[in-house]
């Protein structure tokens, strides 16, 4: 068992203040508004994984062009926009800037419904990134302010549900609209009855999206704790020094995570597209397997993460949460070796894994922020490990298996040889930065007391 100092890294100046919880009620309330918020946010993204063939039919694109769609443009307002927006929900009510986010992303997603090129579409996506980059600080922000340290680990497991079932309930409503569409469904419904069935995807997504920021206005923010007498939120200069001081861990920390999801992304991009190609199935029938897998694999491991994590907060806390993101690193290479498979069931068993993984990783990775971060740079820091993610995941995984197909295998079928040759080098790359970034946390420990010192709470 690790010393108490490891339990939770945090200087002894940003001790929480004595302000007592929210009843557990209310708290677990307001975390079902942020899951369902989740939920729409992941659809919305990740909106074009089944429909990837009729878009590009329709719109007439290639493959390098869908991943630009399902990357840069998504990712490039969402990683330039997620410090600004994190410094934001430091310091300004969280609840209006998380409503004002979902508004714009939930527009830009019925806009795309609309759009008649490939420059339209991309215009959308910006939006939709520009938009979303406002959740996580806000959420995971106030998350922590309604939960103390040892009992936090659930709840943001319970949030990260939403994203992991999130894929799994967009493919299958996905699924249910385009086999709805050619029998008449839609005939006679303003605006929807004109669509051809992929924009109506679009366009229902965004109007759901509308209705949970009218939901959102029936909670009550809660009040920030863990503030410095007399300084309120801490600036951006702070929150950039306090992690320049540990780089030897916040930098393999960050980087390491981002490396690990250019491959889930990757998959997450292109999965829908593999199982089409290789096996010759259709978008209905896949996205009515893999949908439902991907809400039970997804579900299953951020709850299995959060139950985890909670042990290990009150037993090792950040040492023993880098150990295993290590760990889920090498449960996930089965996940890379998509070429290798032989049959429809086997792909998707692969596919499924790497969703199951996505979720327990990213819950240790918030749950260990929470811990090692200061709550006035908590917006901030959040909003860091999803520009990293979104610079380097989000971005480059759709994109660099989109290369790999087009101009080193030349073939679309070929789709899951590209998805092996990305997928196994960052695998390996994320573990060998997690190990580095465990390797920090020991040195942080060693030459800097305050930085060791135990956070309130933590060792109950």
């Amino acid at each position: 068992m690790d010393s108490k100092a490891d339990i939770a890294v945090r200087p002894p100046e940003f001790g929480e203040t004595a302000l007592p919880y929210p009843p557990a009620l209310r708290a677990w309330g307001v975390l079902a508004l942020f899951c369902l918020a989740s939920i729409i946010s992941v659809i919305d993204r990740g909106i074009l994984t089944l429909v990837v063939e009729p878009v590009r039919a329709d719109l007439a694109i290639s493959d390098l062009q869908i991943s630009l769609l399902q990357g840069l443009s998504f990712g490039l307002f969402y990683a330039v926009m997620g410090i600004p927006l994190g410094l934001m929900a430091d310091r300004v009510s969280r609840k209006r800037l998380l409503i004002f986010g979902i508004v714009v992303w939930s527009l830009a997603t019925m806009y795309g419904a609309e759009a008649a090129s490939f420059g339209e579409l991309f215009a959308a996506r910006l939006l939709v990134g520009l938009g979303e980059a406002a959740l996580a600080p806000c959420a995971v922000s106030t998350i922590a302010d309604m939960f103390p340290p040892e009992r936090r680990g659930r709840p943001i497991s319970v949030y990260l549900l939403g994203q992991a079932i999130a894929p799994g309930i967009g493919l299958f409503i996905t699924s249910l609209v385009l086999s709805a569409a050619p029998t008449g469904a839609f005939d006679g419904i303003p605006i929807l009855s004109s669509l051809a069935p992929w924009r109506i995807v679009f366009f229902l997504c965004g109007a759901i999206g509308l209705v949970v920021a009218a939901l959102l206005l029936l909670y009550r923010e809660p009040p920030r704790r863990d503030v410095r007498p007399a300084q309120g939120a801490g600036s951006i200069g702070e929150a950039f020094v306090y992690l320049r001081r540990n780089w030897v861990l916040f930098l393999p920390f960050y980087v390491g995570f981002a490396v690990f999801t250019m491959h889930t992304y990757g998959l997450a991009g292109w999965n829908a597209t593999y199982l089409i190609r290789t096996f010759g199935a259709s978008e209905v029938e896949v996205g009515r397997w893999l949908g439902t897998g991907a809400m039970i694999a997804g579900g299953g491991g951020a709850l299995l993460a959060g139950w985890v994590n909670d042990r290990i907060a009150r037993r090792s806390g950040p040492a023993g949460k880098l150990r295993l993101l290590m760990a889920i690193c090498l449960v996930a290479l089965p996940s890379t070796l998509l070429v290798l498979a032989p049959t429809f069931g086997v792909g998707l068993a692969m596919v499924i894994l790497s969703i199951a993984v996505m979720p327990m990783v990213g819950t240790t990775m918030v749950s260990t922020i929470t811990e090692l971060v200061p709550g006035t740079m908590r917006g901030v820091a959040v909003s860091l490990f999803g520009m990293t993610n979104t610079l380097l995941g989000a971005t480059m995984g759709p994109l660099l298996i989109a290369v790999a197909t087009q101009e080193i295998y030349r073939d679309p079928d070929l789709i899951g040889a590209s998805m092996t040759t990305v997928g196994l080098p960052v695998i390996a790359g994320g573990f060998l930065l997690y190990f580095l970034a465990s390797r920090g946390l020991r040195l942080c420990l060693k030459r800097d007391a305050a930085f060791a010192a135990v956070a309130q709470g933590a060792a109950d």
